[in-house]
């Protein structure tokens, strides 16, 4: 009996909330409190006859469009002006689209192939793809033309596809010369990571002990991006093997081995 009246009283306390839920059946919730199991009863006969099938999964809401991509779709039939592709781009971005972004910066390029920014950004979109050779030929276009492009984000851009590509040798030098002009912990650490990788323990340890030292020097605004960084750098001199460095929280990585403790 006592199971029966929990399941009762478990059936009306559940009539209650599905018609909290429901916002236009909360008249419901008086029935039920009225009537007990059997006004939950009458609820659930009720919905069953709209139609209503309980269980079923909400169905996922559509994808709203945004309405300026809709707006600049529309005027780039008549003016395909390379601006109009950018903001295109900007906007795919926005919204995670890289493949579509990465389509609207290269029909910007097609008019205005100087354009540094729509290149950088289709470098990024291609890499977000994984298409990393793709990827480095933009943004080696962009560092040819401008080292310092986007305040050296873009040569970092280009060390991080070139190293995702595969090409370790030049990752190396390209994270080298990205942090002999940046105090910045990240492209140290790859660099320093590359070092151990080709067997250079010795300047690896040296590279990781230049980025805890500098710790005490890193402005409080910088902190959280830089203090991930440093922890690492502090694993590899405690001897945690190169390969659980790179975790979750970090972009993409090479396979790198275990270095000598």
């Amino acid at each position: 009996m006592l199971l029966i009246y929990v399941a009762l009283i478990a059936f009306q306390i559940w009539a209650i909330l599905d018609c909290w839920r429901q916002r236009s059946r909360k008249l419901w919730v008086l029935a039920v409190l009225f009537f007990g199991p059997f006004g939950a009863l009458a609820y659930v006969v009720s919905e069953l006859l709209r139609g209503r099938r309980f269980g079923e999964l909400p169905a996922a809401e559509p994808v709203r469009r945004d309405v300026r991509i809709d707006e600049l779709e529309a005027l780039l039939i008549s003016n395909p002006a390379p601006g109009l592709f950018v903001e295109l781009g900007d906007l795919h971005v926005h919204r995670g689209d890289h493949r579509s972004a990465a389509d609207a910066y290269g029909r910007s390029l097609e008019t205005d192939p100087d354009s540094l920014y729509a290149r950088y950004h289709l470098g990024l979109s291609l890499a977000a793809q994984d298409r990393q050779a793709e990827a480095v030929e933009e943004l080696s276009k962009v560092h040819t033309a401008d080292m310092k492009y986007d305040y050296g984000a873009a040569a970092e851009a280009l060390a991080d596809a070139l190293l995702a590509a595969g090409r370790d040798r030049e990752a190396l030098e390209q994270y080298a010369a990205v942090a002999g002009s940046s105090t910045r912990a990240r492209p140290k650490f790859h660099w320093g990571l590359l070092l151990d990788k080709m067997g250079q323990q010795a300047e690896a340890a040296r590279v990781m002990q230049e980025i805890v030292d500098q710790e005490d020097s890193v402005p409080a605004y910088l902190r959280p991006g830089e203090s991930p960084w440093i922890e690492r750098a502090r694993r590899y001199l405690d001897g945690w093997p190169s390969e659980t460095l790179l975790g979750a929280h970090s972009e993409r990585g090479p396979g790198t081995q275990g270095h000598a403790t």
